[in-house]
């Protein structure tokens, strides 16, 4: 059983910086492969970076909220990761859809939203995890 439902590789670009700024820094993407046909969203994601794997959430829309820009952005948050990386090449698995791309009437609506779709992808990850921890179809993507 795939556990995977698409992937893209990418190249780590500077953004606007408003996730660092709301707490939920961000890689942001240049996108270097074939883009998937997905709906804008939110996805539980696992990211591999020089071989080391690393799970995430990843926006794939117009940020709506923000009303900058009619461009798709694709953003990963990674989890328990503070590292920098700018400049490098990350392959990113999309494993689940966690919800549709929406509008927030303010910022710190959309700051405890993003909070729960963190706990929410832990959560579903570590289900996962322990499910398949013998199976090369999820631990080796």
């Amino acid at each position: 059983m795939n556990l995977i439902i698409s992937s893209i590789q990418g190249r780590v670009i500077s953004g606007k910086q408003v996730g660092r700024t709301i707490g939920f820094p961000t890689a942001n993407l240049h996108i270097l492969s074939k883009i998937p046909s997905l709906d804008y969203g939110v996805y539980g994601v696992i990211v591999d970076w020089k071989g080391s794997k690393f799970s995430g959430v990843m926006n794939i829309g117009i940020r709506p909220t923000f009303n900058d820009s009619s461009q798709i952005s694709y953003e990963v948050h990674l989890l328990d990761f503070n590292q920098h990386l700018y400049g490098e090449k990350i392959n990113v698995y999309i494993c689940f859809q966690v919800r549709k791309e929406i509008l927030f009437k303010d910022v710190s609506e959309l700051i405890q939203q993003i909070r729960s779709d963190v706990d929410y992808v832990k959560g579903k990850f570590l289900i996962m995890d322990y499910r398949h921890q013998n199976k090369k179809d999820f631990v080796n993507v």
